[in-house]
């Protein structure tokens, strides 16, 4: 035979072999799908940010001047309408030339308002009507969705002739600008999590490729006997492999394709995907072409490594191999060398050790937990039958299982160490919203801060007020150091503060160089100075934590009577206050009041919110990662459900003659229970030490203490060992099929 019809004859052996080689062609196609998809989604990560930063950079203004342009007024505020943020983008044009935004047409005229899709949906579902009062203007056109960063992103374009503050425009199209180093670092944390949860879909692949490997083998000692040769055996085992794996890429182009329609409505760490983001690159494409087949013959020529198929039957090496442990502690070591340093995160290289060094740790647990798990099961002794029917099985094939359970293992340690990370910004926010829950911040600058404090007050419902106006002090002699100056009356001191018995003309700092009598400067908003001299000798100050004292990072406070006679109109306000009618609504009213004032006036509550767009985006990557972790667990089920029932069908002899001898079925059940969960626990175990290692490395990120999500890790080792239990449990009808005795009989 020709090596064409080699591959013509394993084409027809797995398309033409009965009801079983359907089963498995379907099977294998479904698993290999489901694994293309979440590659080709992989493969799409670059084309994402890509469009992102173009997006971006199309969006940003740039401020150096233009010859001809006459320069735009912006000012970007936000507002919050029941959790969700509000963009508002305050233009006034100071000519006919002045540039336009990204998206519409024109720029808005005073008292008009252009709407990102998303928004006009909202505006017109909120039957509430709380949220048509925070647009300053008559909606009048939708942006281009093409131009809004993300699809659900709530944008409004406000003309107005009446800007204080605005930056000058002359242009957009501007580079973005510098990544935060909170950002750098939790993308460097998603970059890791994307390795954690696309290591798996490789061992999967190759879990399915060996699906009827007992029956390939008989079929091929059938062609032995009929006078092909090994390498003929070889072509057409590759033959049968590329069936499966060609269905396979067909299926997931389609699972790819079919969510890729959907995902407009995706929502990924606070940035949401277009459909033509998410285009796979070319190169890659070819990649996973080319790899997924290639991984699925590999595979299924390694199962045949230690198989000999001769005419009269499949010979199989029953000794495994000595595993070295000395190469397994490599990638270990090398992770922890890249991840010791303190490199940061602010640079490239930083990034690359964290991401490298990480990667490293947990390949080092595939490495390891054979060799591990071959200790182990060869020092076990004694036990129930069915727990001995398992250590002599592991004895024999202890490779197999601890493949299947090492891409779980992997998924397990990346999700404990990264939901340890990012646990700590929850646990540093959670106290601040706990002692701060109920109440609403208002901040105002300028003119309008007299009028909006009076509208806040004016709110149904209102109580609790603690108010401060802030300005900037520093010695009168050149060279000074500005620190934060508030004046308060001593209602508001005493709650903001340690301090008791506060009487009207009292100072206090938190230095002990100010004296009574010394020269001070004032400085407000406008950059105006004031003398001012320092009456009384000043208190000890203390704030309390999460009090308004400590939100302005006061390092002075005086009362109303101690600063007679100095101006403080340009000065700064800030108001906290509660709710007292149980209105969940109260901190909508506190910002309709203040509408008027938009882009000079600012409302913070933290009732149920987080404290920081930081602390939001630390608990959406909690949350994306924990779901991540969770499906990819659901996929190393599939895998290990599929190597389960591919052994009894394997073994069904074996077991047969077990039940014959008078074992009963439920030991030999059992035996399965402790066959796969045997791995599953060291690797468990393996895999919390590999996580907590891999967080305590890594803590300094963004804090020195380490905090251990253990709910998290509890529930995904929950998940692990229901999904074993479940696997064994599907099995029963293959175990009970198998120990028939007609499964003795031999031609």
């Amino acid at each position: 035979m020709t090596g064409r019809e080699d591959l013509l004859l394993g084409f027809r052996l797995a398309v033409g072999g009965g009801r079983g080689s359907i089963v498995r062609l379907v099977l294998s196609a479904v698993g290999v799908g489901l694994a293309v998809a979440i590659l080709l989604v992989g493969a799409s990560a670059g084309t994402v940010m890509e469009n992102r930063d173009q997006r971006v950079h199309a969006a940003s203004p740039r401020h150096e001047p233009v010859p001809g342009v006459a320069p735009l007024n912006y000012s970007a505020t936000k507002t919050d309408f029941r959790g969700q943020a509000i963009a508002l983008v305050h233009l006034q044009p100071t000519g006919p030339a002045s540039p336009i935004p990204p998206g519409v047409d024109r720029l808005p005229a005073p008292g008009e308002v252009f709407l990102s899709p998303k928004l006009e949906e909202l505006v017109a579902s909120d039957t509430s009507g709380l949220l048509r009062p925070r647009l300053p203007g008559k909606p009048v056109g939708i942006i281009d969705a093409a131009a809004v960063l993300n699809p659900n992103d709530l944008v409004a374009y406000v003309g107005t002739d009446e800007l204080s503050g605005g930056i000058a425009t002359y242009a957009f199209g501007s580079d973005p600008a510098y990544e935060k180093p909170f950002e750098q670092g939790i993308l460097s944390l998603l970059l890791v999590g994307l390795f954690v949860l696309l290591t798996p879909v490789f061992i999967f692949v190759g879990t399915v490729s060996r699906l009827g490997g007992a029956s390939r083998d008989r079929r091929l000692a059938a062609l032995r006997l009929a006078g092909s040769s090994l390498t003929q055996l070889r072509r057409i085992t590759a033959a049968e492999s590329l069936v499966g794996a060609v269905s396979g890429l067909v299926a997931g182009t389609v699972l790819f394709l079919l969510f890729r329609g959907a995902v407009a409505d995706f929502q990924v760490f606070r940035f949401g995907v277009y459909p033509k983001d998410l285009t796979p690159s070319w190169p890659l494409v070819a990649l996973i072409v080319l790899v997924v087949p290639a991984l699925t013959v590999a595979t299924a020529w390694a199962a045949q490594r230690h198989t000999v198929v001769e005419p009269l039957g499949v010979v199989r090496e029953t000794t495994p191999p000595q595993r070295r442990l000395w190469w397994r502690l490599l990638p270990i070591v090398a992770g922890i060398a890249l991840i010791a340093p303190d490199l940061g995160v602010a640079g490239e290289l930083g990034r690359i050790a964290l991401i490298g060094g990480a990667v490293l740790l947990m390949l080092g647990i595939p490495a390891l937990l054979p060799w591990l798990l071959e200790r182990v099961v060869s020092r076990i002794k004694g036990g129930p039958p069915s727990f001995q029917l398992a250590i002599r099985r592991l004895r024999n094939d202890s490779g197999t299982p601890s493949r299947v359970v090492a891409g779980l293992c992997v998924v397990l340690a990346g999700a404990i160490a990264l939901q340890s990370l990012l646990t700590g910004q929850a646990v540093l926010t959670a106290g601040y919203e706990d002692r701060t829950a109920g109440r609403a911040t208002v901040h105002a600058d300028g003119p309008v801060a007299d009028r909006a404090v009076a509208a806040v007050r004016a709110v149904p419902g209102a109580a609790g007020f603690q108010s401060m106006r802030s300005m900037l002090v520093g010695a009168s002699s050149a060279g000074y150091a500005l620190t934060s100056f508030a004046v308060a009356d001593c209602a508001t001191i005493e709650a903001a503060t340690t301090a008791t018995g506060c009487r009207d003309g009292d100072v206090f700092t938190d230095t002990t160089s100010i004296q009574k009598g010394q020269s001070m400067k004032l400085v407000d908003n406008d950059k105006r100075e004031r003398p001012w001299t320092v009456p009384v000798t000043p208190r000890p100050l203390e704030v309390k934590p999460s009090g308004l004292a400590e939100q302005l990072g006061v390092s002075f406070l005086a009362t109303p009577a101690a600063v007679a006679g100095v101006d403080l109109a340009a000065a700064s306000v800030t108001v906290s206050l509660r709710g007292t009618t149980g209105d969940p609504d109260f901190v909508e009213l506190v910002r309709n009041s203040v509408a008027p004032y938009s882009g000079q006036v600012t409302v913070t509550s933290y009732n149920g919110q987080r404290a920081s767009d930081e602390a939001r985006m630390f608990d959406d990557a909690r949350n994306i990662l924990f779901g991540g972790a969770l499906l990819v667990l659901l996929l190393a089920g599939v895998s290990l459900l599929v190597l389960a029932q591919e052994q009894v069908r394997e073994r069904r002899r074996a077991l047969g003659a077990l039940s014959a001898t008078g074992v009963p079925v439920r030991v030999i059940v059992r035996s399965l229970l402790w066959q796969n969960g045997i791995p599953l626990l060291l690797g468990i175990v393996v895999a919390t030490a590999t996580g907590i290692a891999l967080a305590a490395l890594g803590r300094r990120l963004f804090w020195d203490v380490l905090y251990v999500d253990w709910s998290a890790v509890g529930m995904l080792i929950a998940a692990a060992v229901a999904m074993v239990l479940l696997v064994t449990a599907s099995t029963v009808p293959s175990v009970r099929s198998a120990v028939k005795a007609e499964n003795l009989r031999t031609e």
